[in-house]
């Protein structure tokens, strides 16, 4: 076997195992907080692909060896049932072999020769044959994985380049395998080469792309922890105001009942009463700070809460923390801070409305559930793109979108019920305390 064809058939290994580890590595939660599971497994797939292909094993051994490899890292290394792991790799066989049959059957048409063709090596239509394999490989294998985010800010440029430029090298491998009457390496060596170059470039697709998700992710995070930041930090402000203002009042304290005593002594109960109407005012302020046990939590909904009362909104809530949850507080931070920013952000666009402005707020544990509900006055318009509903937002930092909060609710394995009529907004979120493993 020549050098080049020894290259394409080491490149097509590589992706034919990297493909099945990161589509399954999606679909089943790992048991360990490390890529080492999966780095092994992949280890093994390649190398006994190798040995598979230069040494010319059976089929059916390559099979039956390769999906005991895949189904010894599934009940190793993954969380699920028995079933689950056995569909999964059953899955995974039929995609792979129906990426096979699609990309030689493919291939032979193109080069209007039978599939078995497609198995002599060194052949045109084998060259093909691999190329189209390992193209809808990686396309459909992307595309079932399951993710976490779907990133809607995520800069498509480079990945629209790179997909751009592999459509046209696969478009002009077609062109010249159409035009091919005679294949032989010394007068096609530019079309291996080629072919080659396809495959690597779809090694960096596949790369790049996941480069590119990893760092959108750490942006949302640092995104979200600058937002609990400025609300912790808001939050700090205000009880350290408190304090302040009740050290204060205590510290005047005697003299107050001092000069109350005098008043009531010289006969001015009127007096009296006006002077304990000023000293109140200045010292009881309503402060109405969240206290559930959860500082993080308190934190984001007071601050919210406080911002709608200096805009005339009413506010009104009712919050008890379950102290047994396996929730996030960062994921249920999130969830109440976008839904009160689209309440108070829904009031605010209600000036000069007759209607009454207002925000209820609740977080309870019902049965086995923790229930947030979130209702408020509106001026009637929905915006809408589709199916789903929009905000009006220009601070990068000023909440985290509703799909975002879908998502989160999803994780959990959760509803959101939202209902509306002409004045009322009414959302309600849903999320076992406990929850399985999502798979």
């Amino acid at each position: 076997m020549k050098t080049l064809w020894i290259l394409i058939e080491v490149i097509a290994v590589f992706i034919d195992g990297i493909t099945k580890v990161y589509f399954l590595n999606s679909h089943f939660v790992s048991r360990y907080g490390t890529k080492t599971p999966e780095l092994l497994t992949w280890l093994c797939l390649f190398i006994w692909g190798l040995f598979a292909t230069f040494f010319d094993f059976s089929t059916l051994l390559y099979v039956v060896a390769t999906y005991s490899i895949v189904l010894s890292y599934l009940f190793l290394t993954k969380e699920g049932s028995h079933i689950q792991k056995l569909f999964g790799m059953v899955l995974t066989l039929a995609l792979t072999i129906c990426c096979s049959l699609s990309g030689a059957g493919l291939a032979s048409l193109i080069m209007s020769t039978r599939v078995e063709n497609t198995l002599v090596y060194q052949s045109s239509s084998r060259l093909l044959a691999i190329i189209l394999i390992k193209t809808i490989q990686t396309i459909l294998f992307f595309l079932l994985a399951r993710r976490r985010y779907h990133l809607q800010s995520l800069q498509k440029k480079p990945i629209i380049i790179l997909i751009f430029t592999v459509i046209m090298i696969f478009l002009c491998l077609i062109f010249m395998f159409l035009n091919l009457s005679n294949f032989n390496e010394k007068t096609n060596h530019l079309l291996i080469w080629l072919s080659v170059g396809l495959l690597i470039v779809l090694i960096g697709i596949f790369f790049m792309y996941e480069m590119f998700i990893k760092e959108e992710i750490r942006n949302i995070e640092l995104t979200r922890n600058l937002q609990r930041l400025e609300l912790e930090s808001q939050f700090f402000k205000e009880l350290d105001a408190m304090y302040t203002d009740l050290r204060r009042w205590q510290h005047e304290y005697k003299n107050n009942l001092i000069a109350l005593q005098a008043l009531v002594e010289n006969d001015s109960p009127e007096k009296a009463l006006k002077y304990i109407e000023k000293i109140s005012g200045e010292s009881l302020r309503e402060y109405d700070l969240l206290q559930t046990g959860n500082l993080v939590l308190d934190a984001v909904v007071s601050s919210k809460l406080m911002i709608a009362r200096s805009s005339g909104i009413k506010v009104s809530v009712q919050a008890v923390y379950p102290e047994i949850n396996n929730i996030d507080e960062n994921d249920l931070c999130a969830i109440a801070g976008n839904l009160l920013d689209n309440a108070i952000e829904a009031c605010n666009r209600m000036v000069g409305s007759e209607q009454p402005r207002f925000i209820s707020f609740s977080l309870l544990t019902k049965g086995k559930n923790l229930v947030i509900s979130i209702i408020n006055s509106y001026g009637g318009e929905i915006k809408r793109a589709g199916n789903k509903l929009l905000t009006v937002k220009n601070d990068p930092h000023h909440g985290i979108g509703i799909q975002y909060v879908d998502l989160i609710v999803d994780k959990y394995q959760g509803h959101v019920l939202r209902e509306y009529t002409d004045e009322v907004f009414e959302t309600h979120v849903m999320l076992p305390l406990v929850t399985e493993n999502k798979k």
